[in-house]
C-alpha cells in the first residue's frame, strides 16, 4: 500500500503574503478601470442588493464618486427585511438627486405593520414630483393590511407629472374595478402615464393617454369603456383577465355604436365565472361591439369561455392576427342553450402565423389526417346519407370533459361517440401556420405534435416547454413499423404492443428548428397551471 505525504500547510507568513499580493491585484484593477466601466459594474451589483453601493463607496475616492452617481440610485427596491428600511429609502431618495426615480415595494406576507408602509408611502409622495415607475404588489392572501388604508395615501401625491408606470397589484380576486371617476373626484394628476395596470385596487389616476392597460375583474358600462378608449387613442396593449364586462342594462349590443381601437395590437382575456342567471349573456357582450382590426396577438386563458363567435367579430375582421395564444382552454363548453364549440370559431382565423397551445386539447383543434381505412366507423344508420370521404379524425371533446368528472351511462357514452364528426379540410385550417409552441401534461400531444410536422411542411421552428421536451426524451417510441407512438405505462393490459423506447426529441430536430422555453410564462395573463 503506497502512501502519499501530504504537503504542509502554508504557514502564516505565506497567507498573509498571498493575500498583500491579491490586494495589489486589486489597487491595480481598482485604479485603472474608466468610470464608465466601474458605473456598468455597480448598476449591475446593485441589483437585489441595496447595500452594494454603499460598501462600495468605502473602498477610495474614486469608486466613491463612481458609487454616488445620482442616477444609480434611481432604481428603488424597498427591502422590507432590513431594519433601517425607511431610513435606507430616505437615502436612496435623497442621493438620487434630482433624477427622475423608479420604486418597486412587495409586501411580505407576514407584514401587519401598517405603520411602517404608511412612512413608505408618504415618503414617495413627499418626491412625487420625481416619481417615474411605481410597482406595488400586495403578495397573497396572508397579507393583513388592508389595500384600501395603503393605497388611499397615494391620493396625497395630487400630482405626479412625470408618472409613466403606475402598477397596484393586491390579491384580492373577488374585487371588481369599473372605470367610472370616483364620487369623491381625487385623482393623481398624471399626464405623463402609458402604463396602467390595477388587480384588486381601484384606480386612483384616470384613464387618460393609455397604451397599455391591464385591469383584473374589469366592470364597466359602455360609456366608460367608449370614453377610455376616447381618451386613450394610442393603446396598443390590452390585457383583461377574469373579465366581467357588462354594457348597459337596458341597451343591446344591436343598439349601439361599435367602438373602433385601430391602434390595439395585442388583446390577452380570460373571463370570471358570472352568476348562473346570466349564462354569459349579456354579460360579455361589450366585446362585439370592439372593432380591432389591426390586433396581431390574441391570447385567450382558462376553461371558462363565452362563445366566441358572439362575443367577437367575424374570424374575417382579424386580417393581421398574427399569433394566438390558448391556455387552459376548453373549446366545447355546455351552456344552458346546449353546447358551444369555440374550435370552429378559432380554425377560421386563417392568417395564424404562430399558435401557441398551453395546457390545451391541441389534436382536437388541430387534428391529423386520417387514412381513409383508419376513419371511426358509423352505424349505418347515421352513414347512409353521409358520404365516407372525411380527412380528419376529431375526439369528443365535451365526452372528455364530462368524463374527468363522473362516469356516463353506458348508453350515454356510446351516444357522444356516434356524434357527427366535423367536417374539415385540412390544408385549410390555419394555411399560414409557420411555428408551434407546446406546452402539455400528456405525452400523446408530443405524439400529435411531431405527425402533425410531417403534414405540414411550413411548419418551420417549434417552442416546447420542459414538460413537452421531457415527452419527447422519455415517453416516446417506435412500434413494430416504425411509426411513433406513447410508451405504455401497463404492460400487462389487453391492448398492450411492444415498443421500443426512443429520443424523439432528436428525430424533432431532424425536422424542425427547436427551442426549449418557458413559455408558459411568456403570456400576458399569468397562468397559474391546470
Amino acid at each position: 500500500m503506497c502512501i502519499t505525504r501530504l504537503s504542509p500547510l502554508p504557514s502564516t507568513t505565506t497567507c498573509k503574503s498571498a493575500q498583500a499580493q491579491g490586494l495589489f491585484v486589486l489597487s491595480l484593477f481598482r485604479d485603472t478601470l474608466p468610470p464608465e466601466i466601474l458605473a456598468e459594474i455597480f448598476k449591475s451589483g446593485s441589483a437585489g442588493n441595496p447595500r452594494f453601493l454603499k460598501n462600495a463607496s468605502q473602498v477610495c475616492a474614486q469608486w466613491r464618486a463612481a458609487a454616488l452617481d445620482p442616477d444609480l440610485w434611481t432604481d428603488i427596491s424597498v427591502a422590507f427585511f432590513m431594519r433601517d428600511v425607511v431610513r435606507w429609502t430616505s437615502l436612496c431618495l435623497e442621493r438620487s438627486k434630482s433624477c427622475l426615480f423608479d420604486v418597486s415595494l412587495q409586501v411580505p406576507d407576514e407584514t401587519t405593520n401598517l405603520e411602517l408602509i404608511t412612512e413608505l408611502m408618504l415618503l414617495f409622495v413627499r418626491h412625487a414630483q420625481r416619481l417615474r415607475r411605481l410597482y406595488i404588489t400586495g403578495a397573497t392572501a396572508g397579507v393583513r393590511i388592508n389595500p384600501a388604508e395603503a393605497f388611499a395615501l397615494l391620493e396625497n401625491a395630487q400630482r405626479a407629472p412625470h408618472l409613466s408606470v403606475l402598477e397596484l397589484v393586491w390579491d384580492n380576486p373577488s374585487q371588481a374595478i369599473d372605470m367610472a371617476p370616483p364620487r369623491d373626484g381625487i385623482l393623481i394628476y398624471t399626464p405623463a402615464l402609458t402604463s396602467l395596470r390595477l388587480h384588486g385596487v381601484p384606480s386612483p389616476v384616470p384613464f387618460v393617454g393609455l397604451r397599455s392597460l391591464d385591469i383584473q375583474g374589469l366592470r364597466t358600462s359602455y360609456a366608460d369603456f367608449r370614453d377610455m378608449v376616447t381618451a386613450s387613442p394610442l393603446l396598443t396593449t390590452l390585457i383583461l383577465p377574469k373579465l366581467r364586462l357588462l354594457t348597459d342594462t337596458k341597451a343591446t349590443s344591436h343598439t349601439l355604436p361599435p367602438i373602433a381601437i385601430p391602434s390595439l395590437k395585442s388583446l390577452a382575456l380570460s373571463f370570471a365565472n358570472p352568476p348562473p342567471s346570466e349564462q354569459f349573456n349579456p354579460c360579455h357582450n361589450l366585446l362585439s361591439l370592439l372593432q380591432i382590426p389591426n390586433v396581431e396577438y390574441l391570447e385567450l386563458v382558462g376553461g371558462i369561455m363565452p362563445d366566441l363567435a358572439e362575443s367577437l367579430q367575424k374570424p374575417g375582421a382579424f386580417g393581421k392576427l398574427r399569433t394566438l395564444r390558448l391556455v387552459g382552454m376548453t373549446f366545447v363548453a355546455r351552456r344552458g342553450s346546449g353546447e358551444v364549440d369555440n374550435a370552429l370559431y378559432i380554425r377560421e382565423l386563417s392568417s395564424i402565423e404562430e399558435l401557441h397551445l398551453i395546457q390545451s386539447y391541441a389534436e382536437y383543434l388541430l387534428p391529423l389526417s386520417a387514412p381513409e381505412d383508419k376513419i371511426h366507423s358509423r352505424s349505418s344508420a347515421s352513414a347512409s346519407g353521409r358520404p365516407r370521404r372525411l380527412s380528419i379524425t376529431f375526439r369528443n371533446e365535451a365526452s372528455l370533459v364530462a368524463m374527468r368528472h363522473k362516469m356516463l351511462p353506458i348508453g350515454l357514452y356510446i351516444g357522444s361517440i356516434h356524434q357527427p364528426v366535423p367536417e374539415v379540410t385540412h390544408c385549410d385550417v390555419f394555411p399560414n401556420l409557420r411555428c408551434i409552441a407546446l406546452d402539455t401534461l400528456m405525452a400523446s400531444d408530443a405524439v400529435w405534435l411531431y405527425k402533425l410536422l410531417g403534414e405540414r411542411p411550413g411548419v418551420t421552428s417549434v417552442k416546447l416547454s420542459a414538460l413537452a421536451e421531457r415527452h419527447f426524451v422519455q415517453s416516446l417510441g417506435t412500434g413494430p413499423d416504425g411509426s411513433l407512438h406513447r410508451l405504455p405505462w401497463r404492460t400487462d393490459s389487453m391492448d398492450f404492443v411492444q415498443r421500443t423506447p426512443v429520443d424523439a426529441s432528436k428525430l424533432l430536430r431532424e425536422r424542425v428548428q427547436v427551442s426549449v422555453q418557458n413559455i408558459g410564462a411568456h403570456g400576458l395573463i399569468p397562468w397559474q397551471g391546470p
